[in-house]
């Protein structure tokens, strides 16, 4: 095979798995928690609250492909973790199942052009029950979606301006 048949082949596959989109995608879902972080929330720590942890994944799926949400939704807790110590440990493995769920449901409600503008919102919603049921006691998806309010409505409002000014809206 050429050289340069080998780097088309090489490029073409690098298009498709979106690796540059993926590490830019990754830096951003390692970089907003960590400066959500120093927002002064009272009573619980700003990631609980704020849930800054959903947009990078959203915009993943929304101007890329689900592989790369899929990416960041697999990856970002765990290097959250290693890098600023949070989440805590004991929690890894629920927001991941959280954000993987999310990117699941937020792709399949992106395709009705009617549920693009709730896509968000909703499937935090929806992943979040989903990961209490299985982890915590029961009555404690109340606690979780009212400490989390805030963050909803935020990225409640993300997805509506993003469908609102972009040529995805389109």
């Amino acid at each position: 095979m050429s050289k340069s048949a080998s780097v088309a082949i090489e490029n073409t596959f690098l298009n498709k798995v979106q690796v540059k989109e993926s590490v830019i995608v990754l830096a951003f879902s390692i970089l907003i928690p960590f400066l959500t972080h120093f927002v002064p929330v009272s009573g619980n720590p700003a990631g609980t609250v704020l849930l800054p942890i959903f947009i990078a994944p959203f915009i993943a799926i929304v101007f890329f492909r689900l592989n790369t949400g899929l990416i960041a939704a697999l990856l970002s807790p765990v290097l959250n973790y290693l890098i600023t110590g949070n989440p805590v440990y004991g929690i890894v493995g629920i927001i991941t199942l959280e954000l993987v769920l999310f990117v699941l449901i937020s792709s399949l409600l992106l395709k009705y052009n009617y549920l693009k503008y709730i896509a968000a919102p909703v499937s935090v919603i929806v992943s979040m029950f989903i990961s209490q049921v299985i982890f915590s006691p029961a009555g404690h998806f109340a606690v979780v979606l009212t400490t989390g309010l805030p963050g909803i409505i935020l990225i409640s409002l993300l997805n509506i301006l993003i469908f609102s000014f972009s040529k995805k809206s389109k």
